[in-house]
């Protein structure tokens, strides 16, 4: 049975410029952070792209989730999301989108004045409750089938091909929480808000976690990582504002540490076969 994925040591110059046949290349650049895929960005005389290539056969599934995602919600926002293109190299499929400029909130995180957070604390939980409302039928959303759409199913399988048994103890698949189901981002962590210049949140990337879940799947995953001083209230205070609801705190709580726990199950899965 052929690949479905790629391999680092493959020759990606003839395929990105394949997908960029109507532009003129003039250098393409490896970011070896990419860890779920190979990535590279890559100047053109019509501006930068970045190309993703799936490093494995679950990447390779989840990069099609991705891409019919992120074109189902775009423009559904008050926020510049990526529309990603899917392509496919002899069968394998790959996405390519125009670079958004912006930096990630993480790398800024602890140089932010109090009025920066509490501006990009409400942009984010402006974000959320928009996507958490934008209304949808199933189907027309995802023709993929062959790999888990609702948030819990997509990270059981994750969490089941790439972490060992042992750091896999905290997870509960039949935990449940009693939330009407909704639009996720589903890795909305602060590497995937992008600020502008001027530290306001210009773009929310990365769909690859996209799909149905609940209200504080997206919420407790902002709040996961490293964050400043009242940024915590500021999220919730906001996204309370903007739903007309109600945050139970015990829950979110609960769901911030079974994130912290994912985050560091998949670390040590990622120092065991030497990417991290």
């Amino acid at each position: 049975m052929r690949d479905i994925y790629f391999k680092t040591d493959e020759n990606f110059e003839p395929i990105i410029k394949e997908a960029l046949k109507n532009n003129k290349v003039y250098k393409m650049k490896l970011i070896t952070t990419g860890w779920t895929n190979i990535v590279y960005e890559v100047e053109t005389d019509q501006g930068n792209y970045f190309f993703r290539f799936p490093r494995d056969e679950f990447w390779s599934r989840t990069i099609v989730k991705d891409c019919q995602f992120s074109q189902y919600i775009y423009k559904r926002t008050s926020f510049d999301t990526c529309k990603l293109e899917l392509k496919y190299d002899n069968g394998r499929p790959f996405s390519m989108h125009k670079k958004i400029e912006g930096t990630p909130l993480g790398e800024k995180i602890d140089e932010l004045s109090q009025e920066e957070i509490e501006n990009i604390s409400k942009d984010i939980a402006k974000f959320m409750c928009e996507l958490h409302n934008i209304k949808f039928e199933k189907n027309t959303i995802f023709t993929t089938n062959n790999i888990g759409l609702d948030l819990r199913e997509f990270l059981d399988e994750l969490l089941t091909k790439h972490v060992s048994k042992n750091d896999m103890k905290f997870w509960k698949f039949s935990d449940t929480i009693d939330e009407s189901e909704c639009l996720v981002h589903g890795d909305l962590n602060s590497s995937n808000v992008l600020l502008d210049n001027n530290n306001k949140v210009s773009a929310i990337i990365d769909f690859g976690f996209a799909g149905f879940g609940n209200k504080y799947d997206d919420i407790s995953r902002i709040l996961s990582r490293q964050y400043p001083d009242g940024f915590k209230e500021e999220i919730i205070k906001n996204y309370e504002n903007f739903s007309q609801g109600v945050i139970n705190e015990q829950t979110l709580d609960n769901k911030v540490t079974e994130w912290k726990n994912i985050d560091q199950a998949y670390i040590n899965y990622m120092k065991g076969i030497g990417i991290y």
